[in-house]
């Protein structure tokens, strides 16, 4: 954040400002008392677990020289503290996405805003290392992409040409707050899943949710789309902006030809309109495919280089936890463990059969959360799809996953499984089970702590 005040965050929310100098420069916002930044507003936030109240003493002690408070009056103040700014205000959060939304107001660069049921993550990583080809990029940092990180990775652009933020909900109307606040010059929706379905009731709602990313933009802004999802394919002329389509289909602006694997990189045409550039990828799986077209789609609506764009993803790492490879002495892992639905278990499943290997293919699934109450039937449907795809071995982990391993028998009786309730057995049974070119993937809610399993698997 640059060229902010006590002041202008006072004027910004609505608040009042108890004590402290309303000249005082702000460079950093934060809700983590421990985070330690030079001139830092601190935001106390009402938790289930915790009330932020509690930790302003030590926000001021780790640096801050400011805090929002929606409990305290000047008399509650200590006398040692009336130095740092201290902001009354009806609600911290809200305070927090009203700053955020002023500051946005204020900034020139334009950004790119990215959504969808499965692959925001990877898909905003790849658009900003493929734009980096071309300007200074800011883009979310970890899993900031709720109604409370978005507009504290807002709130942290500063210097940068243009900005990749990532937008997730799962509740109602949370999407219409962020797209507020964020304004995306860009939206970018990666697909239409069952993920936070329980909340959501069902795909239409998903889909609609996502879609309102759109109410925060101006009519001249730029909708990319999925082409090859089916509800999305169907949105071309469902909103005033300008809609183009990535994906393998013909009818997309930007698209995927002649693809193919060489040397464990799927390579590719990109191709738009005259253009037709190479480009290669060091990771698995059509999902990666349409990541990178969305990626190069973006360069190509920003004017910035996809020539470069593709360079610089020739060379993408991918994300922790997310189908991240390491090929051991022994054996090769897939850990994917950062977070799972039907779809990205799909996605995950077809990665590990696509893997050019000569043993086995192992799959290590744990419970998909948060599926409502259509859970069960979503658990049997991976453990069909895993028998039909071809899987060798399949270990499951958890309670609900005990449907996946119940429905792959159902479908094959040959297949190999076993259940597990104990994440050290699980990984003590693989150790003996994976032998020289097996394959494993581990894939499981981020609740299952899945990861865990594969640092085990690492130590060789």
């Amino acid at each position: 954040m640059k060229n902010v005040t006590v002041k202008e965050i006072v004027k910004a929310c609505n608040g009042i400002l108890l004590c402290g100098k309303d000249t005082m420069p702000i460079l950093h916002v934060s809700y983590d008392s421990r985070e330690k930044k030079e001139k830092m507003l601190f935001v106390p936030l009402l938790g289930e677990r915790a009330d932020g109240h509690s930790y302003i003493s030590s926000a001021f002690e780790n640096g801050a020289v400011a805090t929002f408070t929606c409990k305290h009056k000047l008399e509650d103040i200590p006398n040692e503290q009336r130095k740092y700014a201290w902001i009354l205000v009806e609600d911290t959060k809200m305070a927090l996405q009203r700053v955020a939304a002023w500051y946005r107001r204020q900034l020139a660069m334009p950004i790119v805003g990215v959504t969808g049921s499965v692959g925001k993550t990877t898909t905003r990583a790849m658009i900003a290392e493929a734009l980096s080809g071309s300007f200074s990029v800011y883009q979310t940092k970890g899993n900031l992409n709720s109604q409370v990180g978005v507009p504290v990775m807002l709130l942290e652009t500063g210097e940068e040409e243009i900005a990749v933020l990532e937008m997730g909900i799962s509740e109602f109307g949370e999407m219409d707050r962020l797209t507020q606040m964020v304004a995306p010059e860009i939206a970018v929706i990666t697909c239409i899943g069952v993920a936070h379905i329980e909340q959501l009731k069902t795909k239409e709602h998903i889909c609609m949710e996502k879609m309102a990313i759109t109410h925060g933009m101006k009519q001249d802004g730029i909708l990319l789309l999925n082409g090859d999802d089916k509800m999305l394919a169907q949105k071309k002329n469902s909103v005033p902006q300008k809609v183009y389509y990535y994906g393998t289909g013909k009818e997309c602006e930007f698209r995927a030809e002649h693809i193919h694997m060489e040397g464990g990189n799927t390579e590719f045409l990109f191709v738009c309109q005259e253009d037709k550039i190479p480009v290669s990828i060091p990771t698995p799986g059509k999902h990666n495919i349409l990541n990178a077209l969305a990626a190069l789609a973006v360069c190509k609506l920003s004017g910035a280089s996809v020539e470069d764009g593709a360079k610089k993803l020739s060379k993408f790492q991918g994300i922790a936890m997310r189908q991240q490879i390491y090929q051991m002495d022994s054996y090769t892992i897939i850990d994917d463990s950062y977070n799972a639905n039907p779809d990205s278990m799909k996605a995950g499943l077809q990665v590990l059969m696509e893997y050019p290997a000569q043993g086995r293919k192992v799959a290590v699934l744990g419970d998909m959360l948060e599926l409502g109450e259509q859970e069960i039937e979503f658990h049997r449907e991976i453990g069909k799809f895993a028998v039909e795809i071809g899987v060798d071995n399949l270990c499951t982990f958890g309670i609900l996953s005990s449907y996946i391993e119940e429905a792959a028998k159902q479908a094959n009786k040959q297949i190999q499984t076993k259940h597990f309730e104990n994440r050290e057995e699980l990984a003590v049974f693989l150790k003996r089970l994976l032998k020289p070119e097996d394959v494993v993937l581990l894939k499981g809610s981020r609740g299952m702590k899945l990861n865990l399993v594969a640092d085990t698997l690492k130590e060789q």
